[in-house]
C-alpha cells in the first residue's frame, strides 16, 4: 500500500510539473497600443492573449482550448493550450502579425496589418474548419 502511495504521488509531482512548464501570455488590454491580441471567439470575445513577439508553437503556451495529448510526451493526458483556439485578432497601430496553420511559421500563412473580427471568414486556406478559424498554430508579430 505504502509503494502504491509512492507511485501516485510520483505520477501526479510529473502531471503538476508538466503543466506548471507551460508558459503563459497576459490577457489582452482592452485597447492595445502594442502588439496583437488574440481572442478565443469571434467578435474580440472570450478570453484573450497579448502578444508583442513570435510564438513558434502555440501548443507551448497554456490557454483556453482543450485538447488530448496522445503523443506520450506528457502521458496522454488533456492540455489546455492555444493551439487551434484563435477566432479573431485585434492589431495595434504600427504592427502586423503573420498567422500560420503549422509550428515553426510552416504551412499556410496570413499576413495581417489591421483586426480580423472573425477567422471564419478567411476562406483561402485548407483548414478543415470554416475559414481560418481554429486553424492557427504560429505567430510573427513585427512592428511595421
Amino acid at each position: 500500500m505504502h509503494r502504491l502511495r509512492i507511485v501516485c504521488l510520483a505520477v501526479v509531482l510529473v502531471a503538476a510539473g508538466a503543466v506548471a512548464c507551460q508558459k503563459s501570455l497576459p490577457t489582452g488590454p482592452s485597447d492595445p497600443q502594442t502588439g496583437i491580441v488574440i481572442y478565443e471567439d469571434a467578435n474580440y470575445r472570450g478570453r484573450s492573449a497579448h502578444l508583442t513577439e513570435d510564438v513558434r508553437d502555440l501548443r507551448d503556451v497554456r490557454g483556453p482550448c482543450e485538447s488530448y495529448d496522445s503523443d506520450g510526451s506528457n502521458g496522454g493526458r488533456n492540455v489546455y493550450d492555444w493551439n487551434d483556439c484563435v477566432s479573431s485578432v485585434r492589431v495595434s497601430p504600427g504592427w502586423r502579425a503573420t498567422l500560420y496553420r503549422g509550428a515553426d511559421y510552416r504551412d499556410d500563412a496570413l499576413e495581417i496589418t489591421a483586426d480580423v473580427p472573425n477567422l471564419q471568414l478567411i476562406t483561402q486556406h485548407d483548414c478543415p474548419h470554416d475559414g481560418l478559424n481554429d486553424c492557427v498554430t504560429s505567430i510573427r508579430v513585427r512592428r511595421q
